[in-house]
């Protein structure tokens, strides 16, 4: 079986691909995670909501599912759950990461989520309550 880019494997392209600085921000010191640059990003973005915009929800749950699976909760809330309107998870995510994010002075961006959230997701969810902005 051949590779693809001429039999090198995806490190390889990768790392390649870094050090000519073309697309991609490493995210970690053993370069295992990496993340497209930003401006490429939302290039992507735009051009999927332009020709395929019916399939953004199912990829922003695939995503958030992806990164609650890995441990990445917060993650999945900021970046895919919200983002996507998928408030119902959402909402839970966020009763899965409230406590810790408080204990950790996070308290801000816990109101910010919450802020978004629509009313039936407080009532499916009241622990998000005790986190509410304003008051109760």
């Amino acid at each position: 079986m051949r590779r693809p880019y001429g039999g090198r494997d995806g490190q390889t392209t990768l790392e390649l691909l870094e050090q000519a600085n073309l697309f991609i921000v490493p995210l970690d010191d053993e370069r295992r995670w990496y993340r497209y640059h930003r401006l490429f990003a939302e290039v992507l973005r735009a051009r999927l909501r332009q020709v395929q915009p019916d399939i953004v929800p199912e990829l922003h749950h695939r995503a958030w599912e992806w990164l609650e699976q890995n441990g990445l909760t917060q993650e999945a809330v900021h970046h895919h759950a919200l983002v996507g309107r998928d408030f119902e998870q959402a909402a839970r995510l966020i009763e899965l990461v409230h406590s810790v994010m408080w204990q950790n002075g996070e308290i801000k961006t816990l109101q910010a989520w919450l802020a978004v959230l629509p009313p039936a997701a407080w009532h499916t969810h009241p622990a998000c309550g005790w986190f509410k902005p304003g008051p109760r």
